[in-house]
């Protein structure tokens, strides 16, 4: 599950880098709920275009590679 969290990270990095409409957030809580919500915002208005919230605390790797797919895509699309 580390090395997705570590790809999501880049790829965030990467969506703010290679285009100019887009930013990525990242926010975890490190409570009891484990929780991690990624959200992709509008550089222009702050809007929020895509935003997802999961809980860490059952290995969601299936859910954590649907994300970075939606991080890649945005990045091929919007460059």
């Amino acid at each position: 599950m580390e090395e997705k969290l570590l790809e999501l990270f880049k790829l965030a990095n990467t969506l703010d880098e290679k285009q100019d409409k887009f930013y990525a957030k990242i926010d975890y809580c490190a409570n009891a709920t484990r929780q991690l919500e990624i959200s992709i915002i509008d550089k222009k208005n702050y809007t929020y275009v895509e935003r997802c919230s999961i809980m860490l605390l059952n290995n969601p790797i299936s859910k954590l590679h649907a994300i970075i797919k939606v991080f890649e895509e945005y990045i091929k699309s919007n460059s």
